[in-house]
């Protein structure tokens, strides 16, 4: 997840990672409900919650793919000393002032007591990665800014058709392939470490930039005077369009997905490396992208819009960090979670119990949102924090 740069260009990218923030707090909702709750309950809600997390589980994906999109630019010029001092440094100050306080509540919920030793077992045990789960993304994303400098290097040189190659080489062996394993039911269709999806992500982002980049050169090459300012007129319109046919396929392929778990009863999850989660992260992408300038004849009306989304978005990081907290005081401490709510509302049929739970799911997401954002805002003002962390 990153902060991404200023400039016309990036209003779209305010707009995913909200909403990619949205999902990753439901999702957490759910899967930290379903951790804490008796299994007999939740088995006639198998196909509901398998359901809801096929809808949400793009939103690691995206930050991927935006990421990639930023830093992996043909255009821009990263080096290592830019890319540890500006943005690795930000990560890893993250991972610490955060994730050294999470796995010191873990200590202190495990023994019911405070030792002053357990500061230094639980920087330990964010060095190692044994913090808060919802912390690994940080993990990932350093490593990958960490060898972006030279993944950029590699990529110069490679043509287009290399890295496409490449590409779904990956996608077949760390997504399809383990998905035929556990769809036929057999081991003996070779694989790639499910964590090559990541980096397949990474890299769909850089295949985004390129494409923006070409077309901003044809356009600067190829188009002057009347027939630019043609051009820019007509460029929102066009760029919405096709926006809208990828936002088409995207809900054709929500829309199977769902149809797949209630009613053919496919009960196969995958999370991120799932083949139709990749394709959905992609298409959701693209559906915000159009490979043009969002501003470039942007309106009064339109810059006004784009305010509140650079707001949300600059807090998205912060909400991303806190929002376990809210989730374990509701579920852990308070002992409240959406399959408690809804056994006691004594619901009769499974139907309605499906609908109820949806409602409840939604509540809980909400709350949880509202309060993390109240904290990532009041962080944000703390200015140390704002420059260097948040």
């Amino acid at each position: 997840m990153t902060n991404g740069l200023s400039g016309p260009r990036k209003q779209f990218l305010d707009v995913l990672r909200v909403l990619a923030t949205c999902a990753v707090v439901l999702m957490h909702v759910l899967t930290g409900a379903t951790d804490v709750t008796d299994a007999s309950i939740v088995p006639e809600y198998r196909s509901l919650l398998l359901s809801v997390m096929d809808l949400v589980t793009w939103c690691v994906p995206i930050f991927l793919l935006m990421s990639g999109y930023l830093f992996l630019n043909p255009e821009r010029t990263l080096t290592y000393p830019v890319m540890i001092k500006k943005y690795c440094r930000r990560i890893a100050l993250a991972i610490l002032l955060f994730g050294v306080p999470y796995a010191a509540s873990e200590l202190v919920v495990a023994e019911r007591t405070f030792r002053i030793r357990m500061i230094p077992e639980a920087l330990k045990m964010t060095l190692t990665g044994h913090t808060w789960s919802h912390m690994w993304y940080l993990y990932l994303i350093l490593f990958l800014y960490l060898i972006t400098p030279l993944l950029k290097k590699v990529l110069r040189v490679l043509p287009v058709w290399g890295v496409a190659a490449v590409m779904a080489v990956i996608f077949l062996g760390s997504s399809v392939a383990p998905f035929l394993n556990k769809v036929l039911d057999v081991n003996s269709i070779p694989v790639l470490p499910d964590g090559g999806v990541y980096f397949l992500y990474y890299l769909c982002g850089y295949f985004f930039a390129v494409r923006e980049v070409c077309v901003d050169k044809a356009e600067s090459s190829g188009t002057s005077g009347k027939g630019m300012e043609a051009g820019l007129d007509t460029e929102p319109v066009r760029g919405k369009r096709i926006g809208n046919v990828w936002l088409m396929a995207a809900a054709v392929l929500m829309m199977g997905m769902i149809l797949s778990r209630t009613l053919a009863g496919f009960s196969i999850q995958m999370a991120y490396n799932y083949p139709f989660t990749v394709l959905l992260a992609v298409l959701l992408f693209a559906a915000g992208w159009n490979g043009r300038r969002d501003g470039a004849a942007s309106t009064a009306r339109e810059k006004t819009h784009r305010i509140p989304w650079q707001e949300a978005g600059a807090l998205s990081f912060a909400v991303y960090l806190v929002h376990p907290v809210y989730v374990n005081l509701l579920y852990k401490f308070v002992k409240i979670t959406p399959f408690t709510v809804l056994e006691q509302c004594g619901v009769q049929s499974v139907a309605a119990g499906q609908v109820v739970l949806i409602l409840l799911l939604a509540a809980f997401c909400l709350v949880v949102l509202a309060l993390a954002t109240a904290t990532a805002w009041v962080l944000r003002k703390i200015p140390v924090l704002r420059k260097y962390v948040l």
